[in-house]
C-alpha cells in the first residue's frame, strides 16, 4: 500500500515539475495585440460609430459634405482669382495714396523701389506669390487664429509697427481709398458697415418680387395660352431680354424727370426710397414669374393630378392642395438663392444710381482701382453666403417635401 501511495506522489511530483518547466509567457505576448493594432481597433470603432450617426441624421451628413466640397472648390477658385490679380497689380495701386512729388522721389530711383517695397510690406504682398496666396487662405479661415498689426506704419528702418490684436478672420485692408475706405483700413469693417444697407433694399425688393410674382405665375398657368397668360408671360420675358443697365437706367430717368424724385438715395423721402426697390423688383420679379408658371403647369400635368381629378375630386381641391404645395415647395427651394443673387448682383446697378452706400461700390472701385483685397474679400462673402443660400434650399426642400430622400 505504502508503494503505490509513494508512486502516486512521484508521479505527482512530476507532473508538478513538468509544469514548472513549461513557460507560457513568449505565448501570452504573441497573443497580444501590439500597440498598432489597438490603434486600428479604436480607428475602426469611432469610424463605424462615425457611420452610424451619419446614417441616422442624413441632412448633419448631407449639409457636412456639401460644405466640404463647396469649399474646397471656393478655396481653389479664390487661389486663382488672387494668383490673377497679382499679376496685374501694377507699382501703381500700391503707391495710390502717395504723393512722390510732394516726398521728392522720382520713378525709378533707389528712393522708389525702397518706397515701393515698404509699402508691399505694409499691405503684406512682399515675398512670393506662392507664399502670399496661402497666407491670404489662411487668413480667410475663420479656424485659426490671425496675429494682425491695425493701423501699421513704417518707420525709417523700416520695422512695422502698430497695434497688435489677434483675430480669426481677416480679409485684408484697403489698398486705395478710392476703393470705398481709408487707407490701411480694414476690409471687413467696411462690409460690415455696408452689407445692412443692400440687405435693407435687396430684401424688401425679394419680399415684394414674391408677393406679386407668385400670383401672376399662378394665373398665367391657370390660363395658359390664352390672353391672359400671354400678356403676362410675354411682358416678363420682354423685361428680361432687355439688358439689366438700360432698365435701372430709364427708370432712374423716369423717376427723376417725370415723378419728381430725388437722385440720391441718402436722406431721400419715401417717395424716392421706393424706386431703388421697384428697380431691384424688375430686374429679378419676371424670373419669379416665369419659374412659378413652369412649376405650376408641370405640376398640373403630373399623373397624380389628373388621376385626383378622375376621381372626381373638384378642380380647386386639387389645385391648392395638391398642385400649388408641391410647386410652393420648388419656389421656396429658390428664395434664399434669388436672395443672395439680388444681394451681390442684381443690386449693384441699383445701388450705383441712387448713389446707395451698399455693397456695389467695392466690388466696382476694387475692380477700377486694382484693390485686390477688396476684390477678393467681395468674392469671397458672395461666394460663401452663395454656398450657404444653396445649401438653405436644398434642406428647405428635403424638409418639406417628404419625397425627397438624402439617404442612400
Amino acid at each position: 500500500m505504502e508503494t503505490k501511495v509513494n508512486e502516486l506522489d512521484k508521479e505527482q511530483s512530476s507532473v508538478l515539475n513538468l509544469f514548472e518547466e513549461i513557460s507560457l509567457t513568449e505565448e501570452v505576448k504573441e497573443t497580444k495585440a501590439s500597440h498598432l493594432e489597438k490603434v486600428r481597433s479604436v480607428f475602426r470603432k469611432s469610424n463605424s460609430t462615425f457611420d452610424e450617426f451619419m446614417q441616422k441624421n442624413p441632412l448633419f451628413s448631407y449639409s457636412l459634405k456639401r460644405i466640404l466640397y463647396a469649399f474646397i472648390t471656393l478655396y481653389i477658385a479664390i487661389a486663382v482669382v488672387f494668383i490673377m490679380l497679382r499679376i496685374v497689380t501694377t507699382d501703381g495701386a500700391y503707391l495710390a495714396d502717395v504723393n512722390l512729388d510732394k516726398m521728392n522721389i522720382t520713378y525709378g530711383s533707389k528712393e522708389y523701389y525702397n518706397l515701393l517695397n515698404n509699402r508691399k510690406d505694409l499691405f503684406g504682398v512682399s515675398g512670393p506669390m506662392i507664399q502670399q496666396m496661402f497666407i491670404y487662405l489662411r487668413n480667410i479661415t475663420p479656424f485659426i487664429p490671425k496675429t494682425v498689426i491695425l493701423n501699421p506704419v513704417m518707420d525709417n528702418a523700416g520695422n512695422i509697427t502698430g497695434e497688435s490684436t489677434t483675430m480669426w478672420f481677416y480679409l485684408g485692408v484697403f489698398m486705395n481709398k478710392a476703393s470705398g475706405g481709408a487707407s490701411m483700413s480694414l476690409v471687413q469693417e467696411a462690409f460690415k458697415r455696408s452689407i445692412p444697407t443692400s440687405f435693407k433694399i435687396g430684401s424688401i425688393g425679394v419680399l415684394l418680387s414674391y408677393v406679386l410674382g407668385v400670383p401672376l405665375g399662378i394665373l398665367a398657368a391657370k390660363n395658359k395660352e390664352k390672353s391672359a397668360d400671354n400678356a403676362i408671360n410675354g411682358t416678363s420675358l420682354v423685361i428680361s431680354a432687355i439688358p439689366a443697365l438700360v432698365i435701372i437706367s430709364l427708370l432712374y430717368k423716369m423717376s427723376i424727370y417725370v415723378f419728381g424724385a430725388n437722385g440720391t438715395y441718402e436722406g431721400a423721402t419715401l417717395g424716392t426710397k421706393i424706386w431703388p426697390v421697384i428697380g431691384v423688383m424688375l430686374l429679378i420679379m419676371p424670373m419669379i414669374i416665369v419659374n412659378t408658371r413652369r412649376f405650376v403647369l408641370d405640376e398640373m400635368t403630373a399623373d397624380y393630378a389628373k388621376f385626383a381629378l378622375s376621381k372626381g375630386l373638384s378642380e380647386k381641391y386639387v389645385f391648392y392642395v395638391h398642385i400649388f404645395r408641391n410647386a410652393g415647395v420648388r419656389l421656396i427651394k429658390t428664395l434664399p438663392e434669388v436672395f443672395v443673387l439680388t444681394l451681390f448682383g442684381s443690386s449693384i446697378l441699383v445701388e450705383r444710381h441712387w448713389s446707395i452706400d451698399g455693397m456695389s461700390k467695392f466690388i466696382l472701385n476694387g475692380v477700377a482701382n486694382k484693390d485686390t483685397f477688396v476684390v477678393l474679400g467681395y468674392i469671397f462673402v458672395s461666394a460663401s453666403a452663395g454656398v450657404f443660400s444653396s445649401l438653405i434650399g436644398d434642406l428647405l426642400l428635403a424638409t418639406l417635401d417628404p419625397r425627397i430622400k438624402l439617404t442612400k
